[in-house]
């Protein structure tokens, strides 16, 4: 999403596309290198649960958003907590905590107890690549996602079609062939 920012404060970001004004969360660090009147590119993932008002959150860039998206597949670690995360570390860091199998690194992250950390090792190691990172990761498990699958099945399933493809379709197609499998 591209726009004008009109405000910025208190981790939220308020941006005029031109027709629209969005409203989405972002950490403070991202915050911080944004200027208000100023044009911004603002990578968007949307948080949508039955009952709620769709929330947006916002990104610089697709790593951040990829980085959103391996957090918030390992189970018990919400929006809130993942965005706490990357206050603190990036992409690379965090694969590399995860394939280092560090338990004390990850359990010092904010809302990351010795459990979660173990968990986050048992789910994520092998998984993350962040050299290889394709920016329609993201968006093939959002649309799976919103095809009803859960946001872990759809990770992982991603993750393993990645491989074979690299356009959004191909990926998309690979991931649901996975998951029909399952």
């Amino acid at each position: 999403m591209r726009g004008k920012i009109i405000k910025k404060n208190s981790g939220r970001l308020i941006l005029d596309t031109g027709n629209i004004i969005y409203d989405a969360i972002m950490t403070s660090k991202d915050l911080e290198l944004l200027n208000e009147g100023e044009e911004a590119l603002v990578y968007i993932r949307e948080d949508v649960k039955e009952g709620e008002p769709v929330e947006l959150i916002g990104f610089l860039n697709e790593e951040e958003r990829y980085l959103y998206d391996v957090l918030t597949s390992v189970n018990g670690i919400g929006k809130k907590n993942a965005l706490r995360i990357m206050e603190v570390i990036d992409l690379q860091n965090f694969s590399s905590a995860v394939e280092t199998k560090d338990i004390k690194f990850l359990s010092s992250l904010p809302g990351i107890g010795q459990k979660t950390a173990e968990r986050i090792i048992l789910e994520l190691s092998g998984k993350i690549k962040p050299s290889q990172l394709n920016p329609n990761l993201g968006e093939a498990v959002e649309t799976l996602i919103a095809l009803g699958f859960s946001r872990n099945d759809a990770f992982v399933a991603v993750e393993k079609a990645a491989n074979n493809g690299k356009n959004l379709e191909e990926i998309i197609k690979g991931a649901l062939s996975i998951l029909r499998k399952v």
